[in-house]
Parts: C-alpha cells; sequence; structure tokens
C-alpha cells in the first residue's frame, strides 16, 4: 500500500509542477489559449489536492511518521499559503482575457510567491527537518 500512496503522490507532485510551469511561462508572457489553461488548472488543482491528501495518507500509513511531526505541520502550513496565491494568475490570466492579456505586478508577484512556497514544500519533503 506504501509503495501505491506513494506513487499516486509523486504523480500528484508531478502535476502541480506542470500547472506551475504552465502559470510560470503566462507570467513571462507566454500566450496561452483558455482552453488550455482550463486544462492545466484542473491538472494544477488535481496535483494540489492529491499531494495533501496523499502526503497525509502516507503520514498515517508509514511507521515512524506522523501526522504531528514538524515537517508534516511545516508542509501543511506551505499547502495551504499555496492555496491562498496558487490560483491568482490562472484566475486574472482568464478574466483579462487570454492570450495578450497584460497582468498585473501584485498578480506576477503571487505567483513568484506560489513558486518559492512550493520550492519550499519540496526542500520539506527531501530534507524532513525534525524526522
Amino acid at each position: 500500500m506504501t509503495d501505491t500512496l506513494l506513487f499516486l503522490h509523486l504523480l500528484s507532485a508531478a502535476a502541480l509542477f506542470t500547472g506551475l510551469v504552465v502559470f510560470t511561462a503566462i507570467s513571462f508572457g507566454a500566450a496561452v489559449e483558455l482552453s488550455s489553461l482550463r486544462i492545466y488548472s484542473v491538472i494544477w488543482h488535481v496535483g494540489v489536492v492529491g499531494v495533501f491528501l496523499l502526503g497525509i495518507a502516507l503520514a498515517i500509513d508509514i511507521d515512524g511518521y506522523e501526522i504531528w511531526s514538524a515537517w508534516v505541520l511545516i508542509a501543511i502550513a506551505l499547502w495551504l499559503t499555496i492555496g491562498a496565491f496558487g490560483d491568482k494568475l490562472p484566475a486574472a490570466y482568464k478574466e483579462a482575457g487570454g492570450p495578450g492579456a497584460t497582468l498585473s505586478a501584485d498578480v506576477i508577484r503571487a505567483h513568484w510567491i506560489t513558486v518559492v512556497i512550493v520550492v519550499l514544500l519540496l526542500a520539506d519533503m527531501i530534507v524532513k527537518p525534525w524526522a
């Protein structure tokens, strides 16, 4: 069971990174059709939710890891922060009309905060501080 959960957790992380890469391309000015943006937004959401749910399942399933371990609590806090910032860029891009849209500095800043938080989440998963 652990191997399956880990595989799905990593697959969810890949989906999260896929959405993040496309949103980063948009932040640099790439023209992405709104239909493609919808698909990548779904991929992003599946990744974000999957990483959280499967991560919690892994923390419960693996002996020696607990949900109240410091690194798991850090991951949950980072995940909540991703939820606060992660959807701003695709929503603003869609609202601005899609390809050729100019995004505000606040939206771009929120996106880069999301990128930093995702990298911190990845570092937390690798290093597992206080595990």
